[in-house]
């Protein structure tokens, strides 16, 4: 092929929606300016924010759009949240696949504020058994938050199964859902979420530096602001203000990125979840049939209805960094090798020392790029 293939969807899609290019070109082109809910007096402006925090209450199930709450990315959104959420003294349960993103905010917190923090135990696979939940529940236990799936192993954690227990105990439950925002559905009343963190640039195929995260119900009551500063509202007053979305929106919008998700939210509401889901899913399959016959050991599930498309794999015969470089130089295939930014996935699969080669596929990954990669893997570890 003489294009490049891209397979590092799980870090960032690529090729995005020819509609959201279009868009965010012409708002560019158009030198517009928008910045919501700082004094703006052009009505379209404020539209695009409504719409916006409307498609993606509708997506997630949100109880009104101001529940919306737009940030730079899920990390962004998972400090935020949990910075406001845990005291000193509060425990803390999540898993041993989290990705850091989950994992650094609450090792600070651990040294910063005196919290505890328990995991999960997962298979090397990544499967989790939710009945251990009972075990790790203690009278200080303030919050759940755990992965949707991992971004090495591509598992699907049970997360309604989880959050049940959580919520039983009175448990806050949050969901990282990075991975899988955009490829399955999420309902956070269904799924018992009380806090879901999204990020924009993945499978939503948005742009970089746009994400946020979603709240139940009354939970903002739940949590202090982590930053505060301009909302354009209430500016009389040196405190936060308390209601939504601008007792969690501190400064300038990221307006060029919201309207990108706007747009993009567009088209996968058009294609379909279901669609999304099948294309990637038969992509996942074709490729893990393919490595049976190769010299690589598959980290985590190997199931593509249990997974996302992520697939993780090690050899005996040359190094995660050298595969993936060589994948690169000769055959202009991106890959991601490494740790991932999930040391903990990794300590799970028994790859701490010596990381893994990453595939994943998107909506525009095809078969024949699938089959192209598979080929370039056979001529590389048949040397």
């Amino acid at each position: 092929m003489k294009h490049s293939i891209y397979l590092n969807h799980a870090a960032t899609s690529n090729h995005k929606f020819e509609a959201t290019i279009q868009e965010v070109s012409q708002y560019l082109e158009a030198n517009n300016n928008l910045n919501i809910n700082r004094g703006s007096q052009n009505s379209d402006e404020l539209e695009v924010i409504f719409e916006a925090r409307q498609a993606f209450a509708t997506f997630f199930h949100a109880p009104d759009p101001a529940h919306i709450i737009f940030t730079a990315n899920a990390t962004t959104s998972l400090n935020m949240i949990l910075n406001g959420l845990v005291k000193s003294g509060d425990h803390v349960i999540t898993t041993a696949v989290e990705h850091n993103a989950v994992a650094r905010p609450l090792h600070m917190l651990e040294r910063q504020q005196n919290i505890s923090v328990s995991h999960l135990r997962c298979e090397p696979n990544g499967k989790l058994d939710p009945t251990q939940m009972e075990a790790q529940i203690r009278p200080e236990t303030k919050v759940l938050v755990m992965t949707h799936a991992s971004n090495v192993l591509g598992t699907i954690l049970p997360i309604k199964e989880c959050f049940e227990i959580a919520k039983a105990h009175g448990i806050i439950t949050v969901l990282d859902s990075a991975q899988t925002a955009g490829f399955l559905p999420i309902d956070m009343e269904e799924m018992l979420i009380d806090v879901l963190a999204f990020t924009g640039h993945k499978s939503l195929m948005g742009l970089t530096g746009i994400g946020g995260f979603s709240l139940a119900q009354n939970m903002e009551k739940e949590i202090t602001p982590w930053m505060s500063g301009g909302t354009g509202s209430a500016s009389l007053s040196l405190e936060q203000p308390n209601f939504l979305p601008d007792k969690f929106e501190a400064g300038t919008l990221n307006m060029l990125g919201i309207l990108s998700l706007k747009s993009a939210l567009k088209s996968i509401n058009i294609l379909g979840l279901d669609r999304i889901a099948l294309h990637e899913r038969v992509l996942t399959a074709r490729f893990l049939e393919g490595l049976k016959n190769l010299p690589v050991t598959i980290l985590g599930s190997t199931d593509p209805t249990e997974m996302v498309p992520v697939v993780s794999i090690t050899t005996t015969l040359v190094d995660p960094g050298e595969l993936s470089q060589q994948l690169f130089n000769r055959y202009q295939i991106i890959t991601r090798s490494g740790l991932h930014c999930s040391p903990l996935a990794h300590q799970t699969a028994g790859t701490l020392k010596t990381g893994a080669v990453r595939f994943s596929f998107g909506w525009n990954t095809t078969i024949d790029e699938i089959d192209y990669t598979l080929n370039a893997l056979k001529e590389i570890l048949s040397e």
